[in-house]
């Protein structure tokens, strides 16, 4: 009885912001309209990304660099304008690749599949990584530190873009659960059966996402009651400080308050340990491999600055 209590809150909710684009901004929701308006969405993120390596000092210009996470390239070939001196995009997702790799003809990108546990490139033969909204997806993050930090030539650096298990909108759930911290406040269980009756309901739009490949509207979706680790690693920010800390960088990250003017007075509470985790629109990770090897990471952590905006993974699990 609770339960269902609790799933007609939700829903409620989630109606009356439906319309408000509460939980994605104008431009993500046009960019989800089709493939082709998506491809172009996120091929424009590498403005972001340029901006982000230009901040915090990773070079990519007349580096080799390795998109990490590269799904079909719609980013990596917009990293050509940045001047590498060589570049490969990696992901494990094969057909996503071969999407890839049809562009690389024209654009002199290598891609390559690669596997959860090892990446399919030479030791010590890049300069810069550069991973954007990739590693809140990525199941064993550790591990994958071990193969970065194994490609990374000494001095070379890994820039991550991602965000923490309590952004008000990690499930990645935004269109169809428009509700911030909805996670949080409720059962993922809660949270997903609420989504499934929301998409059956008439007032949902859909979007690229809810149709198959061939064009016909998916008749069922969020069909679990939770959200599986090997597609969102729920990490909070501290943990992904813990594994950086654990590996054999020297790191710094970069927390990010929201973009809306409204937002400005969340600033401060980005000092505060626990609280920061509510209130971080995103965080920039930089790794940089030692001239020499160490034993353990070391940190630096940043004053907090103004995101420049929604991001969207390359990924999907149930809606986006």
């Amino acid at each position: 009885m609770l339960d269902r209590a609790k799933e007609g809150l939700l829903y409620r909710l989630a109606k009356l912001l439906a319309n408000k684009n509460a939980g994605q901004s104008e431009e993500m929701s046009a960019a989800l309209t089709d493939a082709d308006s998506y491809k172009k969405y996120r091929a424009a993120c590498v403005k972001i990304i340029s901006d982000a390596a230009k901040k915090y000092s990773v070079q990519v210009k007349g580096k080799d660099v390795l998109d990490l996470g590269c799904y079909d390239g719609a980013v990596t070939t917009s990293l050509n304008q940045l001047s590498p001196k060589s570049l490969s995009g990696v992901d494990i997702d094969e057909k996503a690749v071969e999407i890839a790799q049809q562009k690389a003809a024209t654009h002199s990108i290598r891609f390559l599949v690669s596997s959860k546990d090892q990446l399919p490139l030479e030791t010590e033969s890049i300069d810069t990584i550069l991973s954007y909204d990739v590693f809140e997806h990525i199941e064993h993050p550790a591990e994958s530190l071990k193969e970065c930090y194994r490609i990374l030539r000494p001095g070379g650096k890994l820039l991550i873009g991602t965000w923490g298990w309590h952004h008000p909108f990690a499930p990645h759930l935004w269109s169809v659960m428009p509700v911030p911290w909805a996670h949080v406040v409720f059962s993922e269980k809660t949270m997903l059966r609420t989504c499934r009756r929301i998409y059956q309901s008439d007032w949902y739009q859909p979007n690229m996402h809810d149709f198959d490949e061939d064009g016909q509207r998916i008749p069922e979706k969020f069909c679990s009651d939770t959200i599986p680790t090997d597609y969102l690693n729920k990490y909070l920010i501290r943990d992904f400080k813990r594994v950086f800390a654990e590996s054999e960088f020297d790191f710094q990250i970069h927390a990010e308050r929201f973009s809306s003017k409204y937002a400005f007075w969340t600033s401060p509470l980005l000092h505060i340990p626990v609280i920061k985790e509510y209130f971080t629109s995103y965080i920039w990770c930089v790794l940089q491999k030692p001239e020499q090897s160490t034993t353990e990471g070391h940190a630096v952590e940043s004053e907090p600055t103004r995101s420049s905006g929604s991001k969207v993974s390359s990924n999907q699990f149930v809606n986006s």
